[in-house]
């Protein structure tokens, strides 16, 4: 997928100079440290078809030079290859994502959404879903790992009707991003890549119609390990990282 190619591309040179740390891979988020204490996320993804499987790379890459793993963000096929791929790419990528300021409270007003507005919503995140349905728009989401909508009847709504989409970093990670993105080809509307996976980069996303990301980047490296290991979720993680937000386009 072009999608991948462009990640490496972006990447790689940071990575031929780069080392890696530590692997931890949690139930609920991957986490990778690097030689010089950079540290970055992915989200494991636990949904019938990948939780709780075990890992088939049976690389060692702690010791190594970081563009042995990035290598594999273009590896369809093994899902564990990609979610460490990317958490390795968030760790090259922290120090600048640390320089990007935190997201709008309200963020509505980021988007400029008319009074009513209907907002599509690709991954369910509840706080920003509740916010936006107590604003007065009527938010529809589609999250296939927690059950919640049929995408027979999401996506005829979303694509004729939505007014922005709030895009889950997660399809980055199953590959899914571009086919998403399709989609909604014929109409321009405001798109946000949300959650800790986002990667923090506008080069990456050059080629696509996304104009904002709003992700995290680790700050308290120690406990959000100890988070990782535990296998805690997206809010005990976000207690050990800064939510950022940037306009790209």
């Amino acid at each position: 997928m072009e999608l991948n190619t462009k990640i490496f591309s972006v990447f790689a040179e940071e990575a031929e100079r780069a080392v890696i740390n530590e692997v931890h891979i949690g139930l609920g988020y991957t986490a990778i440290t690097l030689q010089d204490g950079r540290c970055g996320l992915c989200a494991t993804l636990c949904d019938p078809e990948h939780s709780f499987s075990v890992n088939t790379d049976t690389n060692d890459y702690e010791g190594r030079s970081a563009y042995q793993l990035l290598r594999h963000i273009k590896d369809e096929d093994n899902h564990l290859s990609r979610v460490m791929a990317i958490a390795l790419v968030n760790a090259l990528n922290q120090t600048f994502a640390k320089s990007l300021p935190e997201g709008p409270k309200d963020l509505h007003k980021e988007l400029d959404l008319p009074v009513g507005a209907k907002v599509a919503m690709i991954g369910h995140f509840t706080p920003i879903f509740e916010k936006f349905e107590e604003t007065g728009f009527e938010v529809r989401s589609l999250d296939l790992g927690r059950k919640i909508g049929k995408p027979e009847k999401f996506y005829p709504w979303a694509t004729a009707q939505a007014d922005a989409l709030i895009l889950t970093a997660t399809s980055i990670v199953n590959n899914s991003m571009e086919e998403v993105l399709d989609r909604f080809a014929s109409r321009t509307i405001p798109i946000v890549v949300m959650g800790p996976s986002t990667i923090l980069r506008s080069e990456v996303y050059e080629d696509l119609p996304i104009q904002f990301l709003a992700g995290s980047v680790a700050i308290v490296t120690k406990n959000l390990l100890k988070a990782v290991r535990n296998g805690r979720g997206t809010l005990d993680i976000h207690h050990q990282a800064k939510k950022v937000f940037m306009q790209i386009r």
